[in-house]
């Protein structure tokens, strides 16, 4: 739900190289249901979403702070 340029920046800090979903219309949070209605914010959630469009991995609350178990899934040889 940040911007993109607090994304850019964030994904510049980490030294990654793809792409960080910026959802400022909260749109994608609704639809993988992390969106906590009455506070019109999104439960801390990290999603790796391979090529194909599949989720490959997700973490939540504190393990969403942490970017590592993302960045070692995007390290894995891709799955189909």
């Amino acid at each position: 739900m940040d911007s993109r340029e607090k994304n850019r920046k964030f994904a510049q800090a980490l030294g990654v190289k793809f792409p960080i979903l910026s959802d400022e219309q909260k749109a994608v949070s609704r639809e993988y249901g992390v969106l906590m209605p009455l506070l019109r914010l999104a439960r801390r959630t990290t999603f790796v979403i391979g090529k194909g469009g599949v989720i490959q991995h997700i973490d939540s609350g504190g393990g969403a702070v942490d970017p590592s178990g993302a960045l070692e899934v995007c390290a894995l040889p891709q799955r189909k």
